[in-house]
């Protein structure tokens, strides 16, 4: 197609990203053709994203670390089981013979 920039993929590590973070803001960052998915780069869990625009940069890179942790925070308020027991039912134990 005429006019159409060719797509680029680089992989973004995933440590402090949550993905519904990254997924619904990527396009903000990247243009509106950008997509990302979860990928494994050499034993590194993270995403891979492709898209025409720009890559992320390393302050938009922090500023997703710093929606995701918000966002986690938000999740872990509305759920009310953070660091508490939950239980999952009483099984007993069955011996063996």
């Amino acid at each position: 197609m005429a006019g159409t920039k060719p797509m680029n993929s680089y992989f973004v590590p995933g440590y402090g990203i949550s993905r519904t973070v990254i997924q619904n803001e990527i396009r903000y960052h990247c243009g509106p053709d950008a997509i990302v998915r979860p990928y494994t780069h050499q034993g590194r869990d993270g995403f891979l994203v492709t898209t025409s625009g720009p890559p992320l940069t390393k302050e938009q890179i922090a500023d997703l670390r710093e929606s995701s942790r918000d966002f986690e925070e938000k999740q872990a308020a509305t759920s009310g089981f953070v660091n508490q027991p939950v239980q999952v039912g009483n099984r007993g134990r069955r011996s063996v013979s």
